[in-house]
C-alpha cells in the first residue's frame, strides 16, 4: 500500500507501508520557542482507508515533519494540497 502527498508546489513524495513520519513539535518555553521531534509515527495499512488514518494522525500535531530517516528534508504541513491513498 501506497499514499502520495502533492504539495502547493507539484512537488509529490510517495510513502509506503512501514514508513515512518516524524513530526516537528513547536515547543514554547517561557521567553524561548524552538522545534523539537516528536515521536515518529509508523504507517499501517488501514482494512478500509488505506494510509490516510496513520498520515494525518501524524500530522495532527505538527508544522513540519520529516520522512524516515532522512533529516536533510523537513517539509511544511501547511503546503499540502492534497494526500491520496494509491
Amino acid at each position: 500500500m501506497t499514499a502520495t502527498i502533492t504539495f502547493s508546489d507539484k512537488s509529490a513524495i510517495e510513502l509506503h507501508e512501514d514508513d515512518f513520519i516524524t513530526p516537528v513539535a513547536t515547543v514554547i518555553n517561557e521567553d524561548e520557542c524552538f522545534a523539537s521531534l516528536s515521536k515518529p509515527v509508523d504507517l499501517y495499512n488501514h482494512v478500509h482507508d488505506g494510509l490516510l488514518p496513520s498520515i494525518l494522525s501524524a500530522l495532527c500535531s505538527c508544522d513540519f515533519f520529516f520522512i524516515n530517516d532522512n533529516r536533510e528534508t523537513a517539509y511544511a504541513k501547511n503546503a499540502i494540497v492534497k494526500i491520496e491513498s494509491n
